[in-house]
C-alpha cells in the first residue's frame, strides 16, 4: 500500500467573511491532502446559505496560539492608564476654556 494513500488528510481552518467590509470569522475546520482540495471542500459546506466575499483556509499545524499557563501575556493592562484612549477630561476642557476667555499677557 502507499505511504501517501495511508497517510489521513490534514486539518485546516476555516474563516469567512460575510460581506465587505465585515470581519473575518471562524466558522470550522474541514480535512484535505491539499490546500486546494480543503479550500473546496471549505466552499462547499460553509458558503451554500450565505453569501460569502472572503474565504481562508489555513493549515493548523500553522496557527500560533499561547501555550497552556501563558494567560497572563494576554491579560488585559488596566493599570497602563497611558495606553487607554481617553477623551480630555472636565477639568482640561475647563482650563483650555479658561484660557480662551483670559486676555494674553503681554
Amino acid at each position: 500500500m502507499d505511504a501517501d494513500a495511508a497517510a489521513e488528510p490534514a486539518a485546516f481552518e476555516v474563516f469567512v467573511q460575510l460581506g465587505s467590509g465585515r470581519p473575518l470569522q471562524y466558522v470550522g475546520s474541514v480535512r484535505g491532502y491539499d490546500p486546494v482540495l480543503a479550500w473546496q471542500a471549505a466552499k462547499e459546506v460553509y458558503t451554500r446559505r450565505e453569501d460569502c466575499s472572503a474565504l481562508w483556509v489555513v493549515p493548523r499545524d500553522s496557527i500560533v496560539t499561547a501555550a497552556p499557563g501563558e494567560e497572563r501575556l494576554l491579560a488585559h493592562g488596566s493599570s497602563r492608564r497611558y495606553r487607554m484612549p481617553a477623551f480630555p477630561s472636565s477639568r482640561r476642557r475647563a482650563r483650555a476654556r479658561a484660557a480662551e476667555r483670559s486676555p494674553e499677557a503681554p
